[in-house]
């Protein structure tokens, strides 16, 4: 699958908030689709990520992930 492709069903798929290395205690949340969606990159395979360590706090990815999920249930 191509990173289009990938990219086109991450919006039709559940997210879940996940941590980084640090775990439950650090302030930083992931967000990642529920079921692991991949597609080649220079030939390598890769995972779809919403948001990497790092990149939002847990409030923000929790809410980010409810609206969405929210979506999905109510649209597609």
């Amino acid at each position: 699958m191509t990173h289009a492709q990938a990219e086109r069903q991450l919006f039709n798929v559940k997210w879940k908030v996940g941590y980084c290395s640090q775990g439950e205690k650090c302030w930083c949340r992931t967000i990642e689709p529920v079921e692991k969606i991949t597609y080649i990159h220079n030939g390598e395979e890769e995972e779809m990520e919403i948001a990497g360590a790092g990149e939002v706090g847990a409030k923000i990815a929790e809410y980010i992930v409810k609206l969405h999920n929210l979506y999905i249930e109510k649209v597609i």
